[in-house]
């Protein structure tokens, strides 16, 4: 039913049926939007219950410090794998064997320097590889957990957002509705 344009006059007030038949238009309109509000803020009810609960983040928590231990823990070890590095350059070569005759003591003491060298290089590259993945695994697990947080509370915020403005238009039709009925009021 459509609104109508404007109420005809009658003796001393409005006609009557325009009135009733306004009256009923108003009425139905917002009992539909009453109706439609009522359901949405039951799906967002169901959305919101649907979502994991408090114990569900403080889960996320706990295994996002567990997370940030354990790379403290890798930090830790890889500083103590440095320092034991370092130790090892520093203390003195094995003693080697009495030269090979026929070989020459400068030859051997560059063919001892190289495989020093090589030896220390080799362990030098498994401490930061293994530092490497530890670290790696660690931040990917905190950046997934960081991530699906703010997933969360992207959502939570989306859905109050969307109550609240289901809320004020609702108010909003019922001030409409007071006003409309404050202007026909027929005089007294």
């Amino acid at each position: 039913m459509s609104a109508p344009q404007n109420f005809r006059s009658a003796f001393n007030g409005f006609n009557r049926e325009d009135v009733v038949h306004y009256l009923e238009y108003i009425n139905s309109k917002h009992t539909a939007h009453v109706n439609q509000l009522t359901a949405e803020k039951e799906a967002l009810r169901s959305q919101l219950e649907q979502m994991p609960d408090e114990d569900r983040l403080s889960s996320l928590q706990a295994q996002c410090d567990d997370l940030r231990a354990q790379l403290d823990a890798a930090l830790a070890r890889c500083t103590e794998l440095e320092q034991q590095l370092e130790e090892q350059q520093t203390q003195p070569a094995p003693t080697e064997p009495a030269p090979i005759p026929g070989v020459t003591e400068e030859l051997e003491t560059y063919r001892r320097a190289e495989r020093i060298e090589r030896e220390a290089r080799e362990r030098a590259e498994l401490v930061y590889f293994q530092a490497n993945s530890v670290l790696t695994e660690a931040t990917g697990k905190v950046d997934g957990i960081a991530a699906d947080i703010t997933d969360m509370a992207d959502q939570v915020m989306s859905q109050l957002t969307q109550l609240q403005m289901a809320v004020s238009s609702s108010k909003q039709a019922l001030q409409d509705a007071v006003s409309i009925m404050n202007t026909i009021r027929p005089n007294q």
